[in-house]
């Protein structure tokens, strides 16, 4: 399991902990809190949706600046044929 899955599953863990509070006080009756548990699953997944698309284009960008900065860059003085 990768971290951003983690971090997911806990933020949506500290999301549940009102919901089953509001159920043992009887707060919150069943069918509300099924609802709100139901959002929040909803939201965890596209917390982590965004969250592994974020990293992931975060990644390529670093990955093509690695690329460009490995390159070695040519002065306009060392092309073949300048005029000397």
């Amino acid at each position: 399991m990768n971290p951003i899955n983690r971090l997911a599953a806990l933020l949506g863990l500290i999301v549940l902990l009102p919901i089953a509070y509001g159920v043992t006080t009887g707060s919150l009756d069943m069918v509300d809190a099924a609802v709100r548990a139901g959002l929040t699953l909803g939201a965890v997944i596209v917390v982590r949706i965004l969250g592994r698309i974020g990293v992931s284009l975060l990644a390529d960008s670093m990955e093509r600046q690695a690329v460009v900065a490995e390159t070695p860059q040519r002065r306009a003085t060392d092309r073949e044929g300048a005029a000397v």
